[in-house]
């Protein structure tokens, strides 16, 4: 009965031992006479077995590794077991089932199991803490070839030392590796340039693992300077805090930077001071206008005008036409040619102009259109004063062949009407009908011979004030019957015209008497004299303007023709006359509507050039300060 209960104890202390043991991570392997008589869980899936048959009763050899054989000999076994002290760790290889090798940790310990000496084997697979460390070890090497060959230096400082220099670094200031023992941070750097060297490690967490930039001179050992620029980042180092950095030299680069900055400068005031009106748009939106165009346009700055529509400022007849022309731009290389429009002002002003598109690729990133755009007033008031001339040349030529002959036949008739009026008494209201229209031809006979051939006068610089004051003075009694109030600003200490002072008379008196005589109910003459600055030279500017009713703009446009007036006896060649005397003095002549109401004449004539000081911005003409003139 005692037997009984030993043999039970001894069997539930074995099962609470193999329980145990199958629980353990590691692998547990008990052998003796060299066949396995236990395996734990462990180390059936160590070995390569799905069951307990297919290792225990096995030969140990099965699973040694030929290298470790003389390990396993039954004298050292023997040796081992009355030893009977545990062997320290030691890596050995494992041939599992499937005959794979692992490399594992063994440890033996003498023990007695089911009443024999035997060796238990504490097995831990290491295969993959030596991959782990073989990894580190392939990532040492790659690091290190990494900072040994990276095109940038590389450094680490530490208490304020430099602990590591990558050859690229050394080469980049010329320093041996043996001479940055000692040396810090602040030797490799411009003096002027030392603030920068504050550490980012003694402000910010190592947790942050911020980076720092910088651009900074460099100082070689040979006292030259470079251009760099790199990152500071916080780290640690050897179990201390320390400080990684990269270094690029850039010195070409920020020489071919100015270059392009200077450049893009240059390209950019070429095309702000380009003296026409350029536009560029994508895709109808204007990104960019130089001064000229905001002159044009009436604009106080680009705000008013950059992401706006450009077909905001065509006349809609023509919108059409110029965005099918943008459209063609994109896919031409080429400028295209001009084409005429009608560009839309502030007060619904129009302005013919002309423009010409070319695409600009990479603007912005886009490909864009630039437009140049010319102002065609000049030039059509140009063609129509060439026109006018040409006019008056073909009127003067007929004038010359017929003025003569039609003179000696108009004095006969006069004085026959003469006698035939002291004849006929009774019907002297046909005489006077008759001397009138007589009185007109020869008005007519006059002006055209005035054309063809003007009589020659010296020139001589003379006052225009004076000159003014004297027309003025003869048009008072008839501006006082017609209650018209003339009203007369003229410009102080403006310099002599070189003119013809009779024939400059006249054309202030066609002009201003015609400006009277539109306001047959009275009414106001504006006149003002300024100096002005243009492109050409400083000019007299004179402008006379109306309160009457003005005159449409197909009248306008055709005003100097003969015979085209708006008076019902008129002729339209006093217009004509005076236009030729202007353009004789080297002026210009142009009519227009107010703004408001009435008709406004402009002319220019040619001051002197003295080098007096003259606004060059004044391109529109800017009075300066004036004094009232009297009728």
């Amino acid at each position: 009965m005692n037997e009984t209960v030993q043999e039970q104890l001894l069997r539930e202390s074995r099962e609470r031992y193999e329980s145990l043991v199958h629980c353990l991570p590691d692998g547990v392997v008990v052998y003796s006479d060299h066949q396995i008589l236990f395996a734990n869980e462990a180390a059936l899936k160590l070995l390569g077995a799905s069951d307990r048959m297919e290792v225990e009763g096995r030969p140990l050899l099965d699973f040694v590794h030929e290298d470790y054989l003389d390990m396993v000999t039954s004298d050292k076994i023997r040796k081992f077991i009355e030893y009977g002290k545990a062997s320290q760790p030691t890596y050995r290889k494992i041939i599992r089932l499937d005959g794979q090798l692992i490399t594992a940790e063994v440890r033996s310990i003498p023990i007695v199991y089911d009443g024999k000496r035997s060796v238990q084997l504490i097995i831990r697979d290491m295969s993959p803490w030596i991959r782990v460390e073989e990894t580190l070890t392939e990532k040492d090497v790659l690091y290190k070839s990494l900072m040994e060959n990276v095109v940038a230096g590389v450094f680490v400082e530490q208490n304020d030392e430099i602990v590591y220099a990558n050859p690229y670094l050394l080469s980049m200031f010329g320093y041996r590796q043996e001479e940055l023992r000692g040396m810090k941070l602040t030797d490799f750097v411009y003096e002027k340039d030392l603030y920068v060297q504050e550490h980012p490690k003694r402000s910010t967490s190592l947790t942050d693992r911020k980076q720092f930039l910088f651009k900074i001179k460099g100082k070689r050992k040979d006292g030259g300077l470079l251009q760099l620029e790199g990152n500071f980042t916080p780290i640690v180092f050897n179990g201390g805090e320390a400080l990684l950095g990269t270094i690029q030299e850039v010195t070409q680069k920020r020489e071919k930077e100015q270059i392009l900055l200077q450049n893009a400068k240059l390209y950019q005031r070429m095309l702000r001071y380009i003296p026409e009106p350029l536009f560029i748009t994508y895709e109808g939106e204007l990104l960019y206008v130089n001064r000229y165009a905001l002159e044009l346009i009436g604009a106080p700055d680009e705000t008013h005008l950059i992401g706006r529509n450009i077909y905001e400022y065509i006349h809609e007849d023509d919108r059409d036409r110029v965005r099918n022309a943008l459209n063609r731009t994109y896919a031409m290389d080429e400028p295209a040619f001009f084409r005429e429009a009608r560009v839309v002002l502030a007060e619904d002003r129009i302005l013919e102009v002309e423009g010409s598109n070319i695409r600009i690729d990479h603007y912005m990133g886009k490909s864009v259109v630039l437009s140049i755009i010319r102002d065609l007033t000049e030039r059509k008031r140009s063609e129509e004063r060439m026109l006018r001339s040409e006019k008056l040349s073909v009127i003067g030529q007929l004038a010359a062949g017929v003025a003569h002959e039609i003179r000696n036949p108009l004095t006969a008739l006069k004085g026959f009407t003469q006698l035939l009026r002291a004849k006929y008494k009774d019907d002297s209201a046909y005489f006077d009908i008759m001397a009138g229209e007589l009185d007109r031809i020869n008005l007519i006979v006059n002006e055209f011979m005035t054309l063809a051939k003007p009589h020659w006068t010296p020139f001589r610089h003379l006052e225009f004030g004076g000159i003014l004051q004297s027309v003025l003075s003869v048009l008072e009694t008839q501006a006082t019957l017609l209650n018209v109030e003339i009203e007369c600003r003229i410009q102080e200490g403006l310099p002599a015209v070189y003119c013809n002072e009779n024939q400059l008379k006249q054309v202030l008196l066609n002009i201003i008497k015609n400006a009277i005589e539109a306001m047959p109910d009275g009414g106001r003459v504006t006149i003002q004299v300024r100096e002005a600055a243009y492109i050409a030279g400083p000019q007299l500017q004179i402008s006379i303007q109306d309160e009457g009713p003005g005159m449409p703009e197909e009248i306008i446009r055709r005003l100097g023709e003969p015979f085209v007036t708006t008076k019902e006896k008129g002729t339209g060649l006093g217009l004509m006359v005076s236009t030729r005397i202007i353009e004789t003095h080297q002026g210009t002549l142009h009519i227009r509507r107010g703004e408001v109401r009435g008709t406004i004449v402009e002319i220019t004539l040619p001051l002197p050039n003295d080098d007096r000081a003259v606004q060059a911005d004044d391109a529109c003409g800017i009075a300066r300060e004036s004094a009232p003139c009297a009728p």
